[in-house]
């Protein structure tokens, strides 16, 4: 049988509608689902000030380095913390990066100065244990690198901590301040790079210490 002219118009109308209600129906259901990620991202907010040194487990690799504690990081303006898993090719690559940084850190002829360190994950078992085997093939990996910082092994707790900072993505860089606070979290840069944003931290550093100081002056003298 064959449809007439007015039939044909109506089976299209409606087919037209039918296309742009589905579509609209995917825009509802892809936004509500982006929503729905949101909202479960938010519900667990990561705390930037959690990183504080005194509430981390970091084992030097060598019994000769120094433990990297609070005290420790309070001689320092930035502590500068490189976070790889010696399973990344990327990671033992970019060691040459973090070298270079390191090396300018040590000749910086500014007042400012910046502690780099290697924070080495996937050391410890879920137990609680430090794995002897994964420890030596970590420090055998920072050895024939040539890498001129120490070097640490997260334990599992603190691996949770920096895995959910960093995204996972390894390998990443954290900037701490004196006061164990995290400043700034970087990946993929150049040793050049890491070096400039160093350079911009102090530059806020050094504009808010001017800040404080000129607003503590215009404050009236108590009598």
């Amino acid at each position: 049988m064959q449809l007439s002219a007015k039939a044909k118009r109506i089976i299209w109308i409606v087919g037209s509608i039918a296309v742009v209600l589905l579509a609209a129906l995917l825009v509802i259901v892809l936004r509500y689902g982006a929503t729905k990620k949101a909202k479960e991202s938010a519900q667990e907010p990561i705390d930037f000030n959690i990183l504080a040194l005194e509430k981390m487990e970091l084992k030097p690799f060598d019994e000769a380095d120094p433990v990297l504690d609070a005290d420790r990081m309070e001689e320092y303006d930035y502590t500068v913390l490189e976070v790889w898993v010696p399973e990344s090719p990327d990671c033992v690559r970019y060691m040459s990066e973090m070298n270079m940084f390191a090396e300018e850190c040590l000749h910086r002829d500014d007042e400012m100065y910046a502690n780099v360190v290697g924070v080495c994950l996937n050391c410890y078992d879920k137990n609680g244990n430090l794995s002897s085997a994964a420890v030596e093939k970590a420090a055998k990996i920072a050895q024939d690198e040539d890498v001129l910082y120490h070097q640490y092994a997260a334990d599992f707790q603190t691996e949770k901590v920096l895995e959910k900072l960093v995204s996972k993505k390894y390998p990443a860089v954290i900037f701490l301040n004196r006061n164990g606070e995290i400043v700034r979290i970087v990946s993929n840069k150049t040793g050049k790079e890491l070096c400039d944003c160093l350079d911009e931290l102090v530059d806020i550093y050094v504009k808010e210490k001017k800040r404080k100081e000129k607003e503590e002056r215009k404050e009236p003298k108590k009598e």
